[in-house]
């Protein structure tokens, strides 16, 4: 039997947190997909970045960095913990789906977007540094390809 943790929270309900918890931000809901648009401004050392989050209850939201552009902040090199990455668009990895760590009964303003600026911040690092400080599942990249081409 499920308790009411289990329950999925409604895309409306996750509209009005996203808005209460990130004014900045800007979101609809079309078609039964949650849209939702937001610089997160983490402070000088690392940089503004906006983002955009879909989501729909049958599936996991899909987070995705608009600006700067991630492929050309590279220069065309991948940065770990990445699903998508082409010039058009970079869609973030930010938990591990079979670990539990973000569930439609979650809210996204407390999970996700804490998350995507967590993974700013540690993007920054590794453009820095070559080092990804995050953890994670992904294998280790190549940290040689750092020095010249991407600073």
């Amino acid at each position: 039997m499920k308790n009411f943790t289990d329950t999925a929270i409604s895309l409306s309900k996750q509209l009005y947190f996203l808005k209460a918890k990130f004014p900045q931000g800007k979101g609809l809901i079309k078609k039964n997909k949650l849209v939702w648009y937001c610089q997160l401004s983490l402070d000088e050392a690392y940089g503004n970045y906006t983002i955009k989050i879909l989501y729909d209850l049958n599936s996991s939201p899909k987070i995705y960095v608009i600006d700067p552009n991630i492929y050309e902040v590279t220069k065309g090199i991948e940065p770990p913990h990445i699903y998508i990455f082409n010039q058009s668009k970079t869609q973030l990895c930010l938990y591990f789906p079979s670990f539990g760590e973000w569930t439609s009964s979650k809210f996204l303003s407390d999970t996700i977007v804490p998350w995507a600026s967590l993974w700013l911040m540690y993007f920054t690092g590794w453009l820095a540094t070559g080092k990804w400080y995050g953890g994670g599942e992904h294998p280790d990249v190549d940290e040689s390809f750092i020095k010249g081409k991407v600073l």
